[in-house]
């Protein structure tokens, strides 16, 4: 359980440091997308089981575009 003074602390936080927050929050997506557990019963697992190779490719997508960023970026 969290307490109220942290929960307060953290809004604080969020809002003075909102490009912070920003950027955790695209990669909390990202990383969501990608680590998705397919044992759960959710929206998005039942989507990429029925699109079970459209993933794949995805991420096969993705793993390039990493790649291409992280060359860009040395």
């Amino acid at each position: 359980m969290v307490r109220d003074s942290t929960r307060k602390a953290i809004k604080n936080y969020k809002k003075r440091n909102p490009l912070q927050q920003t950027y955790w929050d695209r990669k909390a997506v990202a990383h969501s997308f990608i680590t998705v557990p397919l044992t759960k019963d959710t929206k998005l697992v039942k989507a990429i089981n029925e699109n079970r190779l459209q993933y794949i490719d995805d991420l096969k997508s993705l793993k390039i575009d990493i790649e291409n960023r992280l060359k860009a970026l040395k």
